[in-house]
């Protein structure tokens, strides 16, 4: 959403580079999750990171729009069925590799 914000805006450049961090961000936390093994805290772990990836992402798009309140606010439902299309099937994968771990 952030990427499409600021492309609305005319920052492309800002967008692209917004959607490559963020991918890459992702990959790398997913990574880092499946290797090493990190068990420490349960859930609290990467929800907090992914938060601080957030929080990330929130102040750089505030370098480029500087007065958020004139733009107009956009609805969530889009992006929230586009993540939900996203998540359901790897959803429904993990919930089936506990259920049947050797198949």
């Amino acid at each position: 959403m952030t990427a499409q914000n600021l492309k609305d805006i005319g920052q492309v450049e800002a967008a692209h580079k917004t959607l490559w961090f963020s991918t890459m961000y992702a990959v790398f936390m997913i990574w880092l999750q499946t290797h090493l093994h990190l068990t420490l805290g349960g859930p609290v772990i990467p929800f907090l990171v992914g938060y601080m990836g957030a929080i990330g992402l929130e102040a750089y798009s505030k370098q480029f729009i500087e007065k958020q309140a004139e733009y107009p606010a956009k609805s969530i439902w889009k992006p929230l069925l586009i993540c939900s299309v996203i998540t359901a099937p790897l959803l429904v994968f993990v919930i089936y590799r506990l259920i049947h771990p050797k198949a």
